[in-house]
């Protein structure tokens, strides 16, 4: 009976030994999952995981449910959320700076780089992305192109009715009414360019008239070019046949006509031959 009752207890003090070693490697050993955040623990205790593969399952079955990978999706802030919404114009492409924009610009067209600035600055400020702000400029470029080359057409239409239309009044003095024109612009130091703006503004023909009646002008004050050009002559027929009309209504002027004798006569008598060359070409 004494040898029964050693073993017995010897059985019971190596079970209870097994069970408390199982115990002291059940608190020492780390959790599965890694976790020390209490709000976490709880979430994974609740989903049930009791294992890596349960969480691998759980976001296999997410992604499939969503049809993509959920890290690549974005939460939409709310509307008064404005660091929100820049946090996800940012993720899209939006540059971390104005500076950072590529700014097309069209062919022929001189930039403004105050301009350029100005939209780099409301491009960020709108949270464009860089292939945003790139398309925008880049189409906005192409309208303005197009602008331009009608405006070109336009003018062009316009320029060849104006010349049309002033050939035909100044018939015969043509010539020298351009001609005319261009001495007096040239003598008042007139730059193309600044005869080109002129035209732009008030027309081809409007502009040749007013600067063939300033040859007019300087032509009935005595005025001379640097060139030493006159601009006698610089009359249509029409005036040049009422210039005839006063001459031959002048009695002085008809008085040296008829005395050749007269100091005036020779002067008067080219004056009246250079009217009637061009009254009547």
């Amino acid at each position: 009976m004494a040898e029964d009752t050693t073993a017995t207890t010897t059985d019971t003090t190596t079970t209870a030994a097994t069970a408390t070693t199982t115990a002291a490697t059940a608190i020492a050993a780390p959790p599965w999952h890694g976790l020390t955040e209490p709000a976490d623990i709880a979430w994974i205790e609740n989903k049930g995981w009791t294992g890596a593969s349960d969480a691998v399952q759980g976001y296999r079955g997410a992604e499939k449910l969503i049809g993509r990978d959920p890290s690549t999706l974005l939460a939409i802030p709310r509307a008064d959320d404005i660091a929100g919404q820049r946090a996800v114009f940012a993720k899209l492409g939006m540059p971390d700076s104005a500076d950072k924009y590529e700014f097309a610009t069209a062919a022929g067209v001189k930039t403004d780089e105050n301009y350029v600035a100005f939209a780099k600055d409301a491009f960020h400020k709108i949270g464009l992305t860089t292939a945003q702000a790139k398309d925008l400029t880049t189409q906005h470029n192409a309208y303005v192109t197009g602008v331009l080359a009608k405006q070109e057409a336009d003018y062009n239409i316009h320029l060849a009715s104006d010349k049309a239309a002033l050939l035909a009044e100044w018939r015969g003095g043509h010539e020298r009414q351009v001609n005319a024109a261009q001495s007096a612009a040239k003598a008042l130091g007139f730059t193309p360019e600044m005869i080109d703006a002129v035209e732009r503004t008030t027309g081809y023909a409007s502009t040749m008239k007013f600067f063939a009646a300033l040859g007019q002008k300087m032509g009935e004050d005595g005025f001379v070019s640097g060139e030493g050009k006159s601009f006698d002559g610089a009359l249509t027929p029409e005036q040049a046949k009422v210039e005839i009309a006063k001459l031959d209504a002048d009695p002085i002027a008809r008085a040296a006509l008829s005395d050749k004798a007269h100091p005036a006569n020779k002067i008067t008598q080219q004056k009246r031959t250079s009217l009637f060359q061009i009254a009547y070409p």
